[in-house]
Formats: C-alpha cells, structure tokens, sequence
C-alpha cells in the first residue's frame, strides 16, 4: 500500500513535468494557425491547418500557412547582431551563429531549419554536433541586398525567427 501511493505521486509528479517541457503532437489539423484548439464542436475543419504543438509543424505550414506564427520568438539573430551580411565574391564570409540578442550567448539544440528562401549558391547552413547551426561559405556570384528569414524549432516548443539580408559585391 504504502508502495502504490509513491507510484501514483511519482507518476502525477512525472505528468506535470512533461506538461511543462514537452507537448505531443495533436495532428497535423488540430488547431487553427492562430493556436486555438480545433473540436467538432468550436471550429471549422477548414481553418484547423496546424498542429497545436509547435515542434510538430512542417516548414510549409510554418512558411505557407503560417501556423503559430504569434508564438515565434524573435530576438535571435545572427552573429554580433549581423542582421546585414556585406560579402565578397571569392571571399569567405565570416562564420555567423545563431544567438539570444538577450544574453549574447549561441543558441544551441536548435533543429529542422526552414528557409524562407533559399540561401545564396554557395552559402550553407550547417548544423553543428552541439545543435548550433552557422552561416558560412565563399560566394561566387553577385546579388543585391535580398530578405531572408529562417525559423528554427527549439527546446519547450520554441519557434525561433531569424531575419537579415546578404549583399555579395
């Protein structure tokens, strides 16, 4: 007896911590883009076009459908707040991080990364064995300043979002 109420204290102790730091993914249709849970009581089936669980949503219904995009966290960056890549052809650019604006720190365990727009040829996004990803490459080509955003998931269901341009002169 006195064995099976620590068991059952244990388990709702291990409930409510996954509450905190984890969601499951409820279905891909499961609420509307604006977060509010679909029933078939509430909601109208075609507007329930995300998954209620951050982490669990697909780039195009990040890009495309814009699923949650009230909850996107936006004070991350590149690199010593590089928002604007001036870069030259044949020349490496400068590897930049993904950091916290708040702490100045790297973000790390960031995975699935989904790409507004493509990058520029010969510039990549690579992830490193620590989970941090970087901006690195030799361009080859000339552009005009260009927009790109990136929006990465993160831990506790976080949706980080990355704006800055890159110019190759």
């Amino acid at each position: 007896m006195f064995a099976c109420k620590y068991l059952i204290f244990l388990c709702i102790i291990l409930y409510n911590i996954h509450l905190v730091f984890s969601c499951g993914c409820y279905g891909s249709t499961s609420c509307t883009p604006n977060g509010i849970l679909c029933d078939y009581y509430h909601n109208a089936t075609d507007s329930c076009l995300c998954d209620c669980c951050p982490a669990c949503n697909t780039c195009k219904q990040f890009l495309e459908l814009n699923c949650l995009a009230h909850q996107y966290s936006k004070h991350y960056s590149l690199s010593n707040n590089q928002s604007k890549i001036i870069a030259k052809i044949n020349e490496s650019i400068i590897s930049n991080y993904i950091i916290d604006q708040t702490n100045g720190e790297i973000v790390r365990y960031l995975w699935d990364p989904c790409l507004r727009r493509s990058l520029p040829n010969d510039i990549y996004l690579i992830n490193n064995t620590d989970g941090s990803y970087k901006l690195v490459g030799i361009p080859k080509e000339k552009i005009e300043e260009t927009s790109f955003e990136i929006l990465f998931k993160g831990p506790v269901n976080l949706i980080l979002s990355i704006h800055f341009t890159i110019t190759i002169i």
